[in-house]
């Protein structure tokens, strides 16, 4: 199937993409800022997107409660999400009153107040996020195999930054930071819904013209170097019965050539419910009732992670069996029928992505900020159809390397450090106390 026809035009610099639909009388309206949490400085991480957060609380001349008011009476609604690629600032509004709504957004955007007790706020909220965090098993494994992994790399390092960098962000450094953000160059603007060609050109134009001038905002990073042999970290929980276990390699890049091979080898490996890796951990043995693999994709080689939660009695197992299958897989590929079965899904699920005009708009605004060629939009389901079981294998042994791994597990570490620094290849074990600070 191809897609409809995306609008896309450029204004001062920042590329700006339409796709229209009048079937509901609603209008999304995006903005991402090119650079994310890839824009923090040394010592001050989480300042990306402690500088969104209050881009959002506020104007020069609307406070927090105001501006939530205002969205309110629009019938509109905006939120901010940051990942180490960009900042996107997603709004909702019914068509009538898109004039006003954008005329707001553009304002939070371009003169936020980034007042110092909202900052203050802010810090508190975030502090406590990251005290309930010690709670939520898995993105507490997370945020550790991410950092076992890459170590001092910034993919290692948390979007949200530390308890210890937050602290560290005065008021001018937001101030500084958001100069730095909002400049020509570093938007890239969408919308979809009801609204017409003319009417977003006209939007943009008056609401958007005229921001600073400045280089692009890179995201570029070296490419990130993974240490030889099989690591493990546990993060102790005594309380535990059931673990949060994480296995992480290096991935694959936006770029690479095998990337579509790639991406039918992930799902045929654990990308599914009637993978290999559900089949064996799952099906046969009964140790997780979940269990799949995941493809982060950025600039550089990005991690590719292998997630299930078995119980504590068979975390050790589950894991050698985990490390076994996925050698297995490096060694002799996947089975023709796995490739046959995976290609059908992921060329007959993509119409999840791309059926209405908000997650069309999200593709292409993914691929401008990725900078990918038209394959991963209308080319999507050409390219899954042509790989074939040998190309998929080629791309699995070329970029996984099962012997150097970063392993997390969150659970009893009188149970799990030594069995599971018992296993093949592993060369370092480590604990930290769940409630360490983070």
């Amino acid at each position: 199937m191809t897609l409809p026809p995306v609008v896309r035009f450029e204004h001062e610099g920042a590329p700006v993409f339409l796709e229209e639909s009048h079937a509901l009388p609603l209008v999304d309206f995006v903005i991402a800022l090119r650079g994310g949490a890839l824009l923090d400085p040394p010592g001050k991480g989480g300042l990306t997107r402690m500088t969104a957060r209050l881009m959002r609380r506020g104007t020069k001349e609307l406070k927090s409660h105001e501006v939530d008011e205002a969205f309110a009476r629009l019938g509109g609604r905006l939120s901010v999400s940051i990942s180490r690629s960009s900042v996107r600032l997603h709004g909702a509004v019914l068509a009538r009153n898109l004039e006003p709504f954008v005329a707001l957004v553009a304002q939070l955007v371009r003169e936020p107040a980034l007042r110092s007790d909202d900052l203050a706020r802010a810090k508190r909220r975030i502090l406590d996020e990251l005290r309930m965090l010690r709670e939520d098993d898995h993105g507490l494994a997370d945020r550790h195999l991410r950092s076992l992994l890459f170590r001092d790399h910034a993919y290692g390092a948390p979007v949200g930054g530390t308890g210890a960098s937050l602290r560290a962000i005065k008021r001018a450094d937001v101030l500084e930071h958001h100069a730095r953000m909002v400049r020509r160059g570093s938007l890239v603007l969408g919308a979809s819904g009801a609204i017409d060609p003319a009417t977003l050109e006209r939007l943009v134009r008056t609401h958007f013209s005229g921001l600073p001038r400045g280089e692009r905002v890179s995201t570029h990073v070296p490419a990130p170097k993974i240490p030889k042999g099989r690591r493990v970290l546990v993060v102790d929980k005594k309380d535990r019965s059931q673990t949060q276990l994480g296995l992480g390699m290096l991935g694959i890049k936006a770029h690479d050539p095998l990337y579509f091979p790639f991406v039918v080898a992930d799902a045929a490996f654990g990308g599914t419910f009637t993978s290999r890796l559900v089949d064996e951990v799952r099906a046969k043995r009964g140790w997780s009732y979940g269990a799949s693999s995941q493809i982060t994709v950025a600039h550089q080689r990005e991690a590719w992670r292998v997630w299930s939660h078995p119980s504590v009695e068979n975390a050790v197992a589950c894991t050698a069996l985990e490390l076994d299958l996925i050698e297995g897989f490096v060694a002799e590929g996947p089975k023709r029928s796995e490739v046959a079965q995976t290609k059908r899904f992921l060329a007959n699920s993509r119409c999840f992505e791309e059926d209405t005009a908000a997650r069309r708009l999200d593709l292409h605004m993914s691929t401008e900020l990725f900078a990918l060629d038209d394959a991963h939009v209308n080319g999507f389901r050409k390219a899954i159809r042509k790989v074939t079981r040998d190309a998929a294998h080629e791309a699995f042994a070329a970029r996984i390397r099962p012997r150097d791994v970063a392993i997390v597990a969150v659970g009893s570490a009188k149970e799990l450090a030594g069995p599971l620094g018992a296993l093949p290849g592993v060369v370092d074990v480590k604990v930290v106390r769940h409630d360490a600070s983070l």
